[in-house]
């Protein structure tokens, strides 16, 4: 048992730059689960900064808190680099706290939009190989599916500049993407879909995502609550009626949610649902 307080601040769990993460962990902690924040920004930008204040919220309210920073995608780093960053900075944190006579065996994941595929994705595909086992997620307004042509190609009224988005689903998978081998692409982009990965053995997952959303569309989160149902994972569903992609809009389900997290931290981190079963 750690007899003070964990704080680190852009500890490197890699030697790349962005290979850092934040830590905190309260004194004397005898919980064995950690929450992960993952930032968004299309994996092309964001920090872990964002989420800096969340960190002593949580150490607050008693449990281990962690923000990370992952390679952002480029033509030398793809897909697997970031999810392989999850990895790398989940092992990192794992041993550093053994180390502090903590052990960190349960993972919830949370982040919102790029954050958030990547809390998806990793939670449902990685779970037999995380260094933390991923117990279950909060999403907000992440990408499922990335083959959906709303995503690909957005809509009449809000196009994606196309340029960009060809570039970075081309870092994303390390093959050029071009409209005229879109058919060859699609496998490659179906790999990198949490949707595809869901299974009666997913982690039970939270859903917040705005119904005005253009960049990704409130079918997507659908989507995943359809897929989940079917399969009897426990999910809860926000749907934020008045909200578009960003969390500023509504904030009072963003709160709803936030309740949620905390209820599914003691469920799922605190070992209430060991101790009923």
């Amino acid at each position: 048992m750690n007899p003070g307080p964990i704080l680190l601040m852009d500890a490197a769990y890699g030697s790349h730059p962005r290979q850092r993460f934040d830590l905190a962990v309260p004194a004397g902690y005898e919980k064995r689960g950690l929450i992960l924040f993952i930032h968004g920004g299309s994996w092309t930008g964001g920090d872990k900064e964002y989420y800096r204040n969340a960190l002593g919220e949580w150490a607050g309210k008693g449990y281990a808190a962690a923000a990370m920073n992952y390679r952002y995608l480029s033509p030398k780093t793809h897909m697997d680099g970031l999810l392989g960053d999850i990895s790398s900075a989940l092992g990192a944190i794992r041993d550093l706290a053994f180390h502090e006579g903590v052990r960190l065996e349960k993972v919830l994941l949370t982040g919102a939009s790029a954050g958030a595929h990547l809390s998806l994705l990793y939670a449902y595909s990685r779970m037999e190989s995380a260094p933390i086992r991923p117990a279950c997620v909060v999403e907000f307004c992440g990408p499922v599916l990335l083959t959906d042509e709303k995503i690909l190609y957005g809509t009449p009224d809000d196009p994606p500049p196309a340029e960009k988005w060809f570039r970075l689903f081309s870092d994303m998978t390390g093959v050029p993407f071009l409209p005229e081998n879109k058919e060859e692409f699609m496998p490659l982009l179906r790999r990198y879909s949490p949707l595809i990965y869901v299974s009666e053995r997913a982690v039970p997952t939270v859903i917040c995502h705005g119904m005005k959303d253009t960049g990704v569309p409130f079918s997507q989160a659908k989507a995943l609550r359809d897929r989940l149902e079917g399969c009897g994972v426990e999910y809860a569903f926000l749907p934020m009626p008045q909200a578009g992609h960003s969390l500023t809009d509504q904030p009072e389900i963003v709160r709803e949610a936030e309740v949620l997290m905390e209820f599914y931290a003691r469920r799922f981190l605190d070992g209430e649902e060991d101790k009923r079963n």
